[in-house]
């Protein structure tokens, strides 16, 4: 039987506060996980250098519906499945859709009745829809900022709590099929005692990290990623990268030196209990330390885990440890060989390489591989 997802799910969310202090978008993200059946949220909380924790909740959730050989000017379809095939396949995807924008529209109305202030707007004509939620829930002052842009949208740059929605959708060419994508984002700030922060402080929370790596079947190498400001990233990036983070445009300079961390397949057990302990120890790093600069991913390992097959990498943590864009981070990843854990000190852009899991060097472009890891 083919396979087929058309209503694109890619629900990115991010941002949680604790198991006893729960977020309004807690709940319209369970209804939403019900419906899919699959786990696919990540969440962060941040403290960015302003005295304050941000909590930050954002995703996006889309549809976009294929076309087949009855679509005029098509001339083949998805796997070569028939008309019937992809209008079958397109109706159960369409069943999905409307859950998820059921359960958030029903939670986002309701929302509105306890706002201190609420935008809506909705225009739907041939075809093309415009839908959007812009909420205050809480505010930090008397008076209410906000800001209106050019297509309408609410924004409360200066409230204490907000959620919003925005969503649009247009026919394809084909004009029988849509395709449409929208964002849902929340995001809570908590003033800090004392309103200050702090940068990141690595060696005490180093000290608490490495001696989870330091077991058996773990293996381990230094690598070094890096390139001159002479090194163009965007002209090499789609054949030598996996991503790049870049903080000062339209700069290329960066590198990142650490350890990489490599336990083999056979070991899943020991890769997963590796992953919980790094990611539970730097939560609770985080609580005692909220003061320090950083920047806490929830749920890196369910996603990690998900790319069995893949070279992915992703990060669990960054902490901010000085004047201008220096950082240590934490990284897990996954391959068909097995589990990662990559921990690096980082200066300005950061760039991983495609082969980041057999490099021990990766400098302007030219790389030094792991022993037997030559292409």
């Amino acid at each position: 039987m083919k396979r087929i997802i058309t209503a694109i799910l890619s629900v990115i969310l991010s941002l949680t506060i604790s198991a006893q202090d729960r977020t309004p978008m807690d709940k319209i993200w369970e209804e939403i996980e019900n419906i899919i059946s699959v786990r696919q949220d990540s969440k962060m909380k941040i403290n960015h250098g302003a005295g304050q924790l941000l909590y930050v909740h954002n995703g996006i959730v889309g549809k976009d519906f294929l076309c087949s050989t009855d679509c005029e000017g098509v001339t083949s379809s998805f796997e070569n499945m028939t008309p019937e095939e992809i209008e079958a396949a397109n109706e159960r995807n369409r069943k999905v859709f409307d859950g998820i924008f059921g359960a958030i529209r029903h939670n986002l109305d309701s929302l509105m009745e306890i706002s201190e202030e609420s935008y809506h707007f909705e225009s739907h004509s041939h075809g093309n829809d415009t839908i959007t939620y812009s909420l205050c829930l809480k505010n930090g002052e008397d008076s209410i900022a906000r800001i209106k842009a050019n297509d309408g949208t609410m924004f409360y740059p200066d409230a204490l709590e907000t959620v919003f929605f925005n969503y649009t959708a247009s026919p394809k060419q084909c004009g029988k099929h849509v395709r449409g994508f929208g964002t849902l984002a929340y995001n809570k700030r908590l003033p800090l005692p004392g309103g200050k922060s702090y940068y990141f402080d690595k060696e005490p929370y180093l000290e608490t990290i490495k001696p989870l790596l330091k077991q058996k079947g773990i293996k381990s190498w230094n690598f070094k990623w890096a390139q001159s400001d002479d090194y163009d990233i965007d002209a090499h990036h789609d054949k030598e990268f996996d991503s790049a983070t870049r903080v000062q445009l339209p700069k290329n300079a960066g590198q990142a030196e650490g350890t990489m961390y490599f336990i083999p397949q056979e070991q899943k057990e020991l890769a997963e209990a590796l992953f919980t302990s790094i990611d539970s120890t730097t939560l609770r790093y985080t609580e005692i330390h909220p003061e320090q600069m950083f920047r806490y991913c929830y749920y890196v390992k369910e996603h990690v885990m998900q790319y069995t097959e893949s070279n992915n990498i992703t990060e669990l943590f960054e902490g901010h440890t000085g004047k201008g864009n220096v950082s240590t981070r934490v990284l897990f990843g996954i391959t068909p060989k097995g589990y990662y854990v990559a921990i690096a000190d980082v200066e300005n852009n950061f760039c991983i390489p495609k082969e980041w899991h057999v490099l021990k060097s990766f400098v302007n472009g030219k790389k030094e591989y792991i022993k037997g890891n030559k292409k």
